[in-house]
């Protein structure tokens, strides 16, 4: 595991948990407004994480410690995500998991051997092949478009807690779109104002919602 952020404690990444973060290195989409650039570019990579250093840490705090979130970058990339996560379920703690959901064998995989207790799914945005590339800078085939809508599915039929999730902004998503996204996944469904001040790429101008714009979002169900 390429693992180049780690946050020991978190009351608000697996909610009624305490938790630890791990943030992998790497991604396979470079959406404009992600706010861990550091994670995706390459030359924004910093000094990595040793994986022994971090298991260490969840052992020696494990009774302290209520849960494990990984997240990135896209930790669905790494081949040896279910024998780290394994390692973390040794110490009885529950595991959630952020993805993009470009990975579905992986994901079947982690939920077949019991290695998730929760995921989160970002969807980037409606589920046109055309609308989503632009959202990903441009980094996706329809193969990797037709993967992420197996992965809804995998994670529908799941059997486990989960939660779809949008990033938006005024620039790339109309009041129009998100009203359509939250009736396509309804109480599983939440978004985020994106983060002006750290984007992946600050050329495109990209702008948040003003906050009463993003309330206004979250609360009315009749835009």
């Amino acid at each position: 595991m390429k693992i180049a952020g780690f946050k020991k404690h978190s009351f608000i990444d697996y909610p009624g948990f305490i938790t630890s973060v791990i943030f992998t290195q790497g991604c396979n989409f470079r959406c404009a407004y992600c706010h861990n650039p550091n994670l995706v570019l390459p030359n924004k990579y910093g000094t990595l994480y040793p994986e022994e250093e971090i298991l260490n840490y969840i052992e020696s705090n494990s009774n302290l410690l209520q849960a494990v979130c990984i997240s990135g970058g896209e930790p669905t990339l790494h081949h040896d995500l279910p024998d780290f996560i394994k390692a973390i379920k040794t110490h009885d703690l529950k595991v959630k998991l952020d993805t993009n959901g470009t990975s579905p064998k992986m994901i079947q995989q982690l939920i077949n051997t019991n290695l998730l207790d929760f995921i989160a799914m970002d969807i980037k945005h409606l589920l046109d092949y055309k609308l989503y590339k632009q959202t990903v800078g441009n980094q996706l085939s329809l193969n990797l478009f037709y993967n992420i809508i197996k992965s809804i599915a995998i994670i529908k039929k799941s059997g486990i807690n989960y939660e779809f999730r949008t990033t938006v902004t005024k620039s790339l998503h109309s009041i129009e779109q998100i009203q359509l996204l939250k009736v396509q996944f309804g109480e599983y469904y939440s978004i985020q104002n994106m983060n002006p001040e750290i984007v992946l790429n600050g050329k495109l101008g990209l702008q948040p919602f003003t906050e009463e714009e993003f309330q206004n979002l979250c609360t009315n169900h009749n835009l």
